[in-house]
């Protein structure tokens, strides 16, 4: 699976912590669930100025 973004300007970074986290704020939670849900995952450059985040999702057995 992947998802691309044209905006460059902001590349994904999973929270170091709880602590700070901002319970209400409306985005910046979809690399969370990507790691939670993923074997593995990586952000690669989509040209001209923007990236995409690919992952290999678990097999679940269902």
């Amino acid at each position: 699976m992947e998802v691309s973004d044209a905006r460059g300007d902001l590349y994904p970074q999973i929270a170091a912590g709880v602590a700070g986290l901002d319970v209400l704020r409306l985005g910046g939670r979809g690399l969370t669930l990507v790691t939670a849900l993923a074997d593995r995952w990586d952000c690669v450059p989509y040209p001209p100025s923007g990236k995409t985040v690919r992952a290999e999702l678990l097999d679940t057995g269902a």
